[in-house]
């Protein structure tokens, strides 16, 4: 089975998922914005959950008529920035476990029920999830590293970050582990789309190091890029996953540059 294929078939499996019994007290939250194309494929894998919580920012394209036919929990929140948008989203959940996923991520049966086995545990406080990307139709290979972010954790453990706008890594207390299953994400399929949403990312992060008081250097700007691409592609074997890997590598490396760039802007602007 070629890759395209098999990204269908996961795509598919996790669709079943509301048929899928876990057995738990799980909120699921999201934060969305214009996410018709995935939306409904999203709420189905998480059919599961005790809770389904869509704080929405002002959707034009359907993406709101499609939460309320499914019957999740839909509220409105004027953009607050990514960290604050989805402290308010799960400030709406009443479970004690909560797991965050966007609006174009797929959960898989297999990583529900995994979930559901973390929650069991007393002794630990959030769990880490591969993303497994799709670019350009293509999943990325098994044997490339996979970006890791803490989407499932305990409410009262965890508080998004007031200092960042972008990048809202969760702040945990207590112990993190590692899930084996993937979210599989589908928003970067589209490239321009993709490469879009990494130069604005890159922009609000610099502004974040901006107020922290970092400030640009023209040295990193000619190296960032280079290293950042040889790293992602050499080191964390995206070469192996062929022109998914190529645009991931080069994603990674247009983030970094016209971050470096944005911040000495900034810093030239202030200097004057």
């Amino acid at each position: 089975m070629d890759r395209d294929a098999a990204i269908a078939e996961r795509a598919s499996q996790a669709e079943s998922a509301g048929s899928h019994t876990v057995d738990g007290p799980i909120s699921v939250f999201l934060i969305t914005l214009n996410e018709a194309a995935h939306i409904e494929q999203v709420l189905s894998s998480v059919a599961w959950a005790d809770e389904v919580i869509v704080l929405d920012s002002g959707s034009t394209d359907g993406t709101t008529d499609i939460c309320a036919r499914m019957g999740v929990q839909l509220h409105h929140q004027q953009w607050l920035g990514y960290s604050a948008q989805k402290a308010a989203a799960l400030a709406k959940c009443r479970n004690t476990w909560c797991l965050n996923i966007d609006g174009d991520e797929i959960v898989s049966p297999d990583l529900a029920t995994e979930l559901l086995g973390w929650s069991r545990r007393d002794d630990i406080s959030a769990v880490e999830i591969p993303i497994n990307d799709s670019i350009l139709g293509r999943a990325l290979h098994k044997l490339s590293r996979k970006r890791r972010i803490i989407r499932f954790f305990r409410a009262a453990d965890a508080a998004y970050p007031s200092d960042r706008t972008v990048h809202e890594n969760l702040r945990i207390q207590g112990k993190v582990v590692r899930a084996k299953n993937s979210l599989y994400h589908l928003g970067y399929d589209d490239p321009i789309i993709y490469f879009t949403k990494q130069v604005k990312y890159a922009q609000l992060r610099a502004e974040d190091k901006f107020r922290a008081g970092k400030r640009g250097s023209l040295l990193k700007l000619w190296l960032i890029a280079p290293y950042s691409f040889m790293k992602t592609y050499l080191l964390s074997r995206l070469l192996l996953s062929g022109r998914a890997g190529l645009v991931v590598a080069i994603a990674e490396a247009t983030y970094a540059f016209c971050k470096e760039a944005h911040l000495i802007k900034l810093s030239r602007a202030t200097a004057r």
